[in-house]
């Protein structure tokens, strides 16, 4: 066997979150619920012939909820990836971002810079490093003490 056709035999396994959509838009059909413009194109598509339609319209909304949960996690990642966007979110004041700069919680500060937690502690002690208490988390200027 070749890689193409093992790669053929293992896409055609849905996979769990493949299931789970298939299942929801098999709820949704029993409950007829559908999304009126794409059972429409859906018919068209398939010159008006139902069941080949509602195979489509299947195929369509599959893509549909996958596209969803693609532009989901694209935006919490953003919000990972822009730590002042992270803050806002988790409940810091624009008072606080501007005193820490670029803030970042303390535990990852820890890994981050692999110091221990009794450094930082000592270094926000002395002033090295500036912090911010927010619903019970500690967060830090992201910078290298010096």
């Amino acid at each position: 066997m070749d890689i193409f056709n093992f790669l053929r035999e293992q896409s055609s396994t849905p996979s769990p979150t493949d299931e789970l959509l298939y299942e929801f838009v098999a709820i949704e059909l029993s409950n007829s619920i559908v999304k009126q413009g794409l059972w429409t194109k859906a018919l068209s598509d398939s010159n008006w012939d139902h069941p080949s339609a509602k195979a489509l319209y299947v195929k369509m909304r599959i893509t549909q909820l996958r596209g969803e949960i693609l532009a989901e996690t694209r935006q919490r990642m953003a919000v990972l990836v822009d730590p002042v966007s992270e803050a806002r979110e988790f409940g810091l004041t624009d008072e606080d971002v501007e005193y820490l700069g670029k803030p970042i919680k303390a535990i990852r500060y820890v890994e981050k810079y692999c110091i221990t937690k009794d450094n930082l502690a000592k270094a926000i002690g002395c002033g090295k490093i500036r912090a911010v208490l927010c619903r019970e988390v500690l967060w830090v200027e992201d910078r290298v003490m010096g």
